[in-house]
């Protein structure tokens, strides 16, 4: 009985770390990292939060229409390295991203390699290869 138990305790923890490893996505398979993009615009959200944060931001094109752009970061825990917080952003900031534009052309994301914002010079080169 007692074998049984550990064998079907073991069985269960197996299966619930396992859900976690596959519901996390590979950067490669999102992003292409053969290609870079630079983006400038003004920060509407910005998601701290794990696995990856996420940051919204309105970018106007060469047209004068605006479009909004989701750019993938760290985790709270790689960005806190960086002495990055979750009040490090604020919407209205006015943002340059440097990054690796998504595999699907029509997705308006980038996975953050560099960010600057020009105002203050505040800068951050964490993902650069």
């Amino acid at each position: 009985m007692k074998r049984t138990v550990v064998m079907l305790i073991a069985g269960l923890a197996l299966v619930a770390g396992g859900r976690q490893v596959f519901a996390h996505h590979s950067f490669s398979a999102e992003y292409d990292s053969s290609q870079k993009v630079e983006i400038q615009g003004v920060v509407t959200e910005f998601v701290w939060r794990n696995p990856h944060s996420f940051m919204k931001i309105d970018v106007a094109d060469k047209d004068g229409a605006t479009k909004s752009w989701t750019l993938e970061w760290g985790s709270v825990s790689q960005l806190s390295q960086y002495s990055i917080t979750r009040t490090s952003l604020k919407p209205g900031d006015k943002i340059v991203v440097t990054g690796q534009p998504a595999r699907d052309a029509a997705a308006p994301r980038v996975l953050i390699e560099t960010l600057k914002r020009p105002a203050d010079g505040w800068e951050w080169k964490g993902r650069v290869q």
